[in-house]
């Protein structure tokens, strides 16, 4: 869901909090008298949680971005997890190899863009993405002259917005925990523990493709696509046998 902040033309794809807004407010002001036109922040999990999205790019681009879950494929952002330094990009050369992202990105206009990154203590990165269109031919000086600036920006506004991001996801995940059966949590306590599917199926004394059955549902439940994001947050949660 898209929510408009107090800050004109930026917005975010979780609800916003006064602390929330003077912060973006902070970011924004300091992106925009450094040259910087148009923005997308991402704090995102290495587990592959959704990521928390600030932008002042089109709410359009940001509600196909979310409702197809384009950051599960995303190239920069599976880039910026594996590396500290800065990098820029092509729209036409990053996403040849997934037309839905490339069409997403150059609807609107986004077709050249510079990455940089924020590595916090956690499991957070930061990625503060400036996105060139066809209209922009000075960014790469912005960058230039602006670049040590730019960064300091994102990790401060970073750590910031990652406390707050926690905050959210952990009142969000002790609700969904809470949404299990019984039987869904007995499921995801081994499984998150390393057993197979047929091993689990062997203790809890019914069928492996049981077993498959309540995983999915127990991952639709949780907003999750894999076993190791299961794994994460049966840990943080002391569900984890041992």
């Amino acid at each position: 869901m898209i929510h408009q902040t107090s800050v004109a033309g930026v917005i975010a794809n979780n609800v916003t909090t006064d602390k929330f807004n003077e912060l973006t407010s902070d970011l924004d002001h300091a992106l925009q008298s450094l040259g910087v036109n148009r923005y997308a922040y991402f704090c995102s999990e290495r587990n592959g949680y959704s990521p928390s999205i600030v932008t002042n790019l089109p709410s359009e681009w940001l509600s196909e971005y979310e409702e197809n879950a384009l950051y599960r494929i995303d190239p920069v952002l599976n880039i910026s997890k594996d590396t500290a330094l800065p990098f820029s990009w092509l729209t036409t050369g990053l996403n040849n190899q997934n037309q839905q992202l490339s069409s997403n990105a150059l609807k609107y206009k986004i077709i050249e863009g510079y990455t940089f990154i924020a590595i916090s203590h956690g499991t957070e990165v930061g990625t503060l993405t400036l996105c060139l269109d066809k209209k922009e031919t000075d960014l790469s000086s912005v960058i230039k002259k602006n670049e040590a600036a730019i960064q300091f920006c994102l990790i401060k506004y970073h750590e910031q917005h990652r406390q707050l991001y926690n905050q959210g996801l952990s009142t969000k995940a002790d609700a969904q925990i809470k949404n299990l059966s019984c039987r869904e949590r007995e499921v995801l306590c081994w499984i998150a523990s390393g057993k197979t599917y047929s091993e689990a199926a062997i203790i809890l004394g019914i069928t492996e493709r049981t077993i498959k059955f309540h995983v999915a549902n127990i991952k639709q439940k949780l907003d999750v696509y894999s076993s190791r994001q299961l794994a994460s947050i049966a840990t943080k949660h002391g569900l984890i046998h041992v």
